[in-house]
């Protein structure tokens, strides 16, 4: 039996089925399917109901990707989709919305259903017709029989929300009909699904590093990356991205768009570009888009190392003072100088609305970004994960340790081409330990704003030994105060390239600090799941035939079982200012409905 459907005290869906009136339907309730259940509150979308719709960018039959070709631009790249135009590419992202048959509707009928309001031009409508998709303009009309029997569309986006100043993703579906000389209306609030990103609690999907080129370190780096990964018994993929462009970390953020589904969820991944136009390893990215990969560009201004997105983290799920993070907030460091981040990133992540962004200080870093020192971790806790640090105190007691049990005259570091001053060495250079106080400060300072936020106790912190010091090419670098006015040509040629050498960019502006590690950064790694980390070898000295940094490490993983399988980045990366994290990426599981 159907029973009469009512909506705001009137009776518009008679016991028949029919309405009396023009009713419009999305999945209001976030079961994935289009009911009478979803006619209740479905004019204004909030946290709790409001039917949710896609950014349809994947690229379903692989028709943009020649990244080779100098005459097609970035831009032109980013908007070869499946959103493009008006032809039903995906139909698989499309949000199903319904109209219901208008009972009484004359042979002179017609219907309209189109977006309004802002964002409206972004919004693709598409009617089920004979078996096919067909696109439905702001003025095109439905028939009167489509009136009268009721019709299915596909609703999706032609692209992701940029700036919620500018739209916020949300938008009114409005469904119109005009029958011998009156028009009336109904209609549904949707919202376009944000681009999130991913934390610590997922677990890794596919890895990512860029191919070597003829350079032996990052082949070596591979070879040992791939060896890790067995090792830990990875059953996903080590995919290779095509650009010599060695910090695979930096130049993309993998996240995905994702909106209720029959049993389950809809996800398309979506790799962003970082805000470095004039780094051409971005566009690389557009060969792993696909049917289920989507490419957004975030703009941007030259490239300052802070706008990489090393320089960007994500705090996993929690609750704290009575708010709730369902998906985790991300994290960023403002290097203070007027350059970083980036307007066009961070405006992009707060116009998400669903992690909302945490900033801290990486202004006395010269790379400046928060994975040389901070990192999240899954752990046997309430919250189901905490934070780890690079911590300076436990890294210089190890040296103090070893020189008071007469180890001063072992050597700092085991490689024997890594520096060679001795234990005695390194802790008589008072410019050495004033750079590590000042390193030790700002770390603590950032962890007391992370505990502020979330609630961590110093009980649940990890503190994994680490150095800093200062770059021995922080002083010839020049610090640029501001970004550029306006962004240097999205489309300029790349540096002349030696396949013996990883591909550098000619221009990078760093700063406005000056240290760096000393020893592989430890916290600066690749999380595959619960139990198993990629940190980079430590080098550390060597005393009764342990490395006792490296031991340090391994058991300051293991104190929330985390197993650490460590993979030799010195030539390959730690050389060039980076470790293992930098040089890697993956996609995740998604752990949570953002919707919930």
């Amino acid at each position: 039996m159907i029973l009469p459907l009512l909506i705001a005290g009137w009776t518009v869906v008679g016991a028949d089925g029919a309405a009396r009136a023009p009713v419009i339907l999305a999945d209001t309730n976030r079961d994935g399917v289009v009911t009478m259940a979803d006619a209740d509150d479905k004019a204004v979308w909030t946290s709790q109901r409001g039917a949710i719709l896609l950014p349809n960018i994947g690229d379903s039959a692989k028709r943009c990707s020649d990244v080779s070709n100098p005459n097609i631009t970035d831009a032109q790249l980013e908007a070869c989709n499946d959103a493009e135009g008006d032809v039903a590419r995906a139909p698989d992202y499309f949000a199903p919305v319904m109209t219901l048959p208008t009972q009484g509707a004359s042979n002179s009928a017609s219907g309209q259903v189109a977006a309004i309001g802002p964002g409206a031009e972004k919004i693709r409508v598409f009617i089920q017709r004979k078996g096919k998709w067909a696109y439905v303009g702001p003025n095109d009309r439905l028939s009167a029989k489509e009136v009268r029997e009721g019709a299915r569309f596909g609703v999706d986006s032609r692209d992701v929300v940029r700036d919620a100043a500018v739209w916020d993703g949300r938008v009114t579906l409005r469904f119109t009909v005009s029958d011998r000389g009156q028009t009336s209306h109904d209609q549904v609030a949707m919202r376009v699904a944000p681009v999130l990103v991913h934390n610590h609690l997922e677990k890794a999907v596919d890895v990512f590093a860029p191919e070597s080129g003829k350079w032996e370190p990052h082949k070596t780096f591979i070879s040992d990356l791939s060896t890790a990964l067995k090792s830990a018994g990875f059953q996903g993929r080590l995919r290779q991205i095509p650009t010599r462009d060695i910090w695979a970390q930096d130049f993309v953020e993998f996240g995905y768009v994702s909106m209720p589904a029959p049993g389950g969820s809809k996800v398309l991944r979506i790799a962003i570009r970082s805000p470095q136009p004039t780094r051409s390893a971005g566009r690389a990215l557009f060969t792993l888009r696909g049917p289920d990969m989507g490419v957004v560009q975030l703009g941007g201004a030259g490239y300052h190392q802070t706008d990489s997105f090393g320089n960007l983290e994500t705090v996993p799920p929690y609750e704290h003072n009575g708010k709730r993070y369902p998906v985790g907030r991300v994290i960023y460091g403002d290097a203070a100088d007027g350059v970083a981040p980036h307007r066009d990133m961070t405006t992009f992540f707060t116009a998400q609305q669903d992690q909302a962004p945490i900033m801290l200080d990486t202004s006395w870093l010269i790379i400046g970004h928060v994975d040389e020192f901070v990192q999240f971790l899954p752990a046997d806790t309430p919250r189901g994960w905490t934070i780890a640090v690079k911590d300076v105190a436990s890294g210089l007691a190890l040296l103090r340790d070893a020189q008071r049990r007469g180890f001063g005259a072992t050597k700092a570091f085991s490689r024997p081409d890594a520096p060679q001053q001795t234990i005695d060495e390194v802790l008589a250079d008072k410019a050495f330990l004033e750079d590590n106080e000042l390193g030790r400060r700002r770390v603590e300072l950032n962890l007391d704003l992370l505990k502020a936020e979330t609630g961590i106790t110093e009980s649940e912190v990890v503190r994994v030994p680490g150095l800093f010091h200062t770059a021995e090419f922080a002083a010839s670098l020049p610090k640029a105060r501001q970004h550029e006015a306006s962004a240097p040509p999205q489309d300029a040629p790349p540096p002349p390239v030696d396949d013996n050498l990883p591909l550098m960019a000619e221009a990078i502006t760093y700063g406005p600090g000056s240290l760096i590690a000393f020893y592989p950064a430890a916290v600066n790694g690749l999380l595959l799941d619960r139990k198993n980390y990629l940190p980079p070898q430590q080098w550390g000295p060597v005393i009764d035939g342990q490395d006792i940094l490296q031991v340090a490490v391994e058991k300051a993983y293991a104190s929330v079982g985390i197993k650490a399988w460590s993979i030799d980045d010195w030539l390959s990366h730690h050389s060039w200012g980076g470790e293992v994290h930098c040089g890697t990426n993956a996609t995740r599981t998604i752990s949570a409905d953002w919707w919930r």
